[in-house]
């Protein structure tokens, strides 16, 4: 793995600690990584810019870890029936403009009302 404990300041016992990074050091970050890699071993490779600047500190690398955890929970309630409001408004948003969607317990009826019809809509899908 990876140790990138030198840029929190927090590095091993007897490294030099990196001063924490503001925005804006990107760039003097990697010039300190470097000159530091460098400096332990001449012949070492160091990554590139881009992925410094992904697995640095202060980049937004969890970003799409976070886009899919969120996918994930969607799909697990989705399996188990429960529908997401928030997707529901956003398609409404992008899709429906002009057409005003349903409060969130009118969504919520609609849903389990279309998974179990009622007597007076007329259904003939047994719930259990």
């Amino acid at each position: 793995m990876l140790d990138l404990s030198f840029l929190t300041g927090r590095g091993k016992a007897g490294a030099p600690a990196a001063p924490a990074l503001a925005e804006g050091e990107l760039d003097d970050a990697y010039a300190r990584y470097v000159a530091a890699m460098r400096a332990r071993d001449p012949n070492a490779v160091p990554m590139a810019e881009a992925e410094f600047e992904r697995y640095s500190l202060g980049s937004n690398w969890l970003d799409g870890l976070r886009d899919v955890a969120k996918k994930v929970v969607q799909t697990c309630r989705l399996v188990v029936g429960i529908h997401d409001y928030a997707y529901y408004l956003e398609h409404m948003r992008t899709r429906h403009p002009e057409a005003t969607p349903f409060t969130r317990d009118e969504f919520y009826r609609y849903c389990l009302e279309a998974r179990f019809p009622s007597a007076e809509r007329g259904g003939s899908r047994c719930p259990c």
